[in-house]
Formats: structure tokens, sequence, C-alpha cells
């Protein structure tokens, strides 16, 4: 199981996905060959977005974008990111206040905060 927490304001979740779903995710989100960049740019806009919002005000496709998203920036941070960038397994993103960026780090050091 992969987890990824995000905090953003008031809003904070924590989105766990199977490994294998993770894998199918990624396999074909890189056979397509996406710009890293675009598509992380494009996952930390797409958590901002559903940042706010219910399970039950969440359509399918902000189910799936957000699915998609968590699955893409977890690999990143573990797999694609500069060596002196990475994380070894679960990662939390918390989005600065003034909404300048986001600071990312090992989920181990926020559970144990």
């Amino acid at each position: 199981m992969i987890t990824v927490y995000y905090k953003s304001g008031s809003a904070q979740w924590k989105y766990e996905l199977d490994e294998a779903e993770h894998d199918y995710i990624i396999k074909n989100l890189l056979e397509d060959k996406p710009d890293i960049e675009e598509m992380f740019d494009d996952s930390l806009e797409i958590l901002r977005d559903v940042a706010d919002l219910d399970e039950d005000e969440m359509d399918e496709d902000d189910q799936i974008d957000q699915t998609i998203a968590v699955a893409f920036l977890w690999h990143y941070f573990n797999h694609m990111a500069k060596p002196e960038e990475r994380i070894q397994g679960d990662i939390a993103l918390i989005e600065e206040d003034d909404g300048a960026g986001v600071t990312v780090l090992p989920a181990a050091d926020i559970v144990e905060e």
C-alpha cells in the first residue's frame, strides 16, 4: 500500500493506493512519454482543485484524476526526483498558506511529529 498525505489550509486527507493499482497507472502513464515537469505541475493542480471537496462532491472524473495525481507524485518522489530530493516510502504534501508552493516530506517525519 502506498500512502500520500495532503494538507492545504483546513483541508487534509490521507490517500491510500494499492501497489498493483499504482504500478498499473504508472506503467500506462510512462508508456505515453509525458512531459514529466508538466505532469508534476498538473498533478499538484489536481490535488489543489479537489482538496476542499468532500467525497460526495467529487464526480468520477475528479476521483480518477486524484488517483492518477497521487500515483504520479508518489512515484516521482520515490523514483524520478534528483537523488538528493528522493523520498523512500510514503510522502506528505503540505501546501503553503500563501499558495506559493508545496513542501514535500517523508510521511514518517510527519507521523512521528
